[in-house]
């Protein structure tokens, strides 16, 4: 056993040379196999070294390699790149792995270092060590392996996790999962979210265009509030509790309130300092449709509906876009400020506050969940409309089921221990604050209501202990005379606007141009005669590769993405398409399908703007 574990070791060693000084104290052993107190190590059937662990085998007892051969082959799927591995054993798996797939990226996560390193003396890892790319996520905390995993590509990553072989790190692997689940649901959501609205955020963008030269960004407030605490205003039910004494928060915080949360504030007497507004669909507008806050600057995104910006208040601001149009425009006119994504405007809202500089943000009505079940804030739209569509064989309570119940219900736990009804859409929402917290170390974050959904990093508070803290008025004055006094200087002049809006028009003809000339050299090598020759084929290739480059390379592909289809769409009318047998003239189709609606996306993207 001393030559396989000498051979790991030295590869190990070779390969992961940090690691190894991180457990040189397991790497200096002379005998591994004698110090493997949690294994009983036996022989298999075919002769191969098998183990249990507290009396459940870890591979099959008669051919373990076979079994993980047959493992790995199950595993594999069309587009699959890379595999995690959640545990292992042995270790038979990866190794069959790195032997079937070379070039495929490995992730093996292991929290306990005296397991992975036991499994070095008893069979040969070397083929995992010569994966070009291999990543040993080795005692790391279940928070810090996500980022390793998505570096490989979650949609495109075959998991494996074997109970037995998971049993000694229980808690462990079931956070894994857990957060791995959040992530895939992540990523089909924002597939999903992208199909169904994608064409509407260019549509509102378009319309929107030309307020990259009227309007200064977020970023005139960056730093400047780092003395001043402020409030993030949200709009579930425990809201209420906090409405009587928002006034007097007022005076000691600065407001930053969501959009579905701000009929509320007025009917409570009071404006926000901000008001922040990211939902590109009209019912977001809704949310503050005839009102008018003409105290408070409204934060907003390029893609929304356009009559935001027509909303009467002191000053509106943008944040820098989530899209490729915006961010083409931020490139050449200069960024806004990036208040990031987080799947809800509560987090706009949070990461405003952390922008502007300060250092102790406390929430109201940031339940993420329905507390007495309860849906939202009375009187806000949500409610309202519950309302006026409410019958008497319809009452507003059967009303509100969808809410409890349209997006997977489950239990969670409030801040003082007790279960509250949430559902896994809030459950997401929550993870990007505890995920978001836990990277900002330095800023405090505090809850008014102990009834909302329990998130780590948030601690409750007293209302009666903040309102103890001193007003901050003439701070708050200074705050906004400083961030706002250079207003109108930090966005570019109508002349550089309309410079950027034709070199924009002009990148977009351009890109269409390519893409149409290459759908016309594949719809005539598809009306050729089918005996053309391999050399004509060979012509076809090389020419279609200088335009693809000439593709790949513009700056304005990702635009015109926006409106094209997803992978998922893609693929679905590939697979629509009858397709010839040939399989030149398959790639011939296949070239003229993504070809053609390339073409169609940036024609779509030329006419909403000729429509400005």
């Amino acid at each position: 056993m001393n030559s396989i574990w000498n051979k790991n070791r030295d590869s190990f060693t070779a390969r992961f040379p940090s690691l190894a000084e991180m457990f040189s104290s397991f790497l200096a052993t002379t005998d591994a196999e004698d110090s493997i107190p949690f294994w009983n190590v036996m022989k298999a059937k075919n002769g191969s070294i098998t183990a249990t662990e507290d009396g459940t085998l870890l591979h099959s007892s008669y051919n373990p390699e076979k079994e993980s051969l047959q493992t790995v082959q199950k595993s594999d799927f069309q587009g699959c790149t890379a595999a995690v591995f959640c545990g292992f054993g042995l270790g038979y798996t990866p190794v069959a792995y790195a032997q079937a797939y070379p070039g495929r990226t490995l992730v093996i996560v292991e929290p306990d270092a005296a397991h992975f390193f036991a499994a070095l003396a008893l069979i040969d890892w070397t083929p995992v060590f010569a994966c070009p790319s291999c990543i040993i996520a080795l005692a790391c905390p279940a928070e810090t392996v996500i980022p390793l995993i998505e570096q490989a590509g979650i949609a495109h990553s075959a998991f494996f996790s074997v109970p037995s072989q998971t049993a000694h790190a229980r808690n462990y692997f079931d956070t894994v999962r857990i957060l791995i689940d959040r992530n895939r649901r992540k990523d089909e959501i924002n597939t999903a979210t992208l199909e169904r609205f994608s064409k509407l955020w260019m549509r509102n963008i378009c319309a929107n265009i030309s307020q990259y030269g009227r309007l200064d960004g977020v970023n005139i407030y960056a730093g400047k509030a780092s003395s001043l605490p402020f409030t993030l205003i949200a709009a579930g039910p425990s809201l209420e509790d906090i409405l009587p004494y928002l006034g007097e928060i007022k005076k000691r915080s600065v407001i930053v309130c969501v959009d579905t949360a701000l009929r509320a504030c007025m009917r409570a007497g009071v404006e926000p300092d901000f008001i922040v507004i990211a939902d590109p669909q009209y019912y977001a507008y809704r949310h503050i449709a005839g009102l008018s806050a003409p105290s408070s600057v409204l934060i907003t995104e390029s893609a929304v509906y356009p009559a935001v910006y027509r909303f009467p208040c002191r000053k509106y601001v943008l944040s820098s876009s989530l899209f490729p149009v915006g961010q083409w425009f931020e490139k050449k006119l200069g960024k806004k400020g990036d208040l990031g994504a987080g799947g809800s405007v509560a987090s706009s809202a949070w990461n405003f506050a952390y922008l502007a500089g300060s250092r102790e943000i406390y929430a109201a009505g940031l339940d993420l969940s329905f507390p007495e079940k309860k849906t939202h804030i009375k009187g806000s739209t949500f409610e309202q409309e519950v309302h006026s569509y409410s019958i008497r064989t319809r009452p507003a309570e059967t009303g509100n089921l969808p809410a409890l119940f349209s997006a997977a219900a489950e239990y969670g736990t409030d801040y003082a221990g007790e279960p509250v009804l949430t559902d896994s859409r809030m459950k997401m929402f929550a993870w990007w604050f505890e995920s978001r917290l836990a990277s900002c170390p330095a800023a405090r974050t505090y809850t008014f209501c102990k009834k909302g959904l329990s998130i780590p990093g948030i601690t409750p508070i007293l209302i009666d202990e903040f309102l103890a803290k001193p007003a901050i008025t003439v701070e708050k004055n200074i705050f906004f005379e400083q961030s706002e006094r250079a207003s109108g200087t930090a966005h570019p002049s109508q002349k550089e606007f309309e410079a950027v809006f034709s070199e924009f028009k002009a990148g977009l003809s351009g890109l269409y141009d390519t893409a149409r000339h290459a759908q016309r050299i594949c719809e005539s090598a598809l009306s050729a005669p089918s005996s053309a020759s391999a050399s004509a084929f060979s012509d076809l290739q090389s020419r279609l590769s200088v335009l693809d480059n000439k593709i790949a390379g513009s700056s304005f592909k990702e635009i015109a993405a926006l409106v094209f289809p997803t992978e998922r769409q893609l693929e679905q009318r590939i697979s629509a398409m009858k397709l010839p047998d040939d399989t030149v003239r398959a790639a011939e189709a296949h070239s003229l399908l993504v070809y053609t609606e390339i073409c169609r996306a940036v024609k779509e993207c030329m006419t909403l703007l000729a429509a400005k």
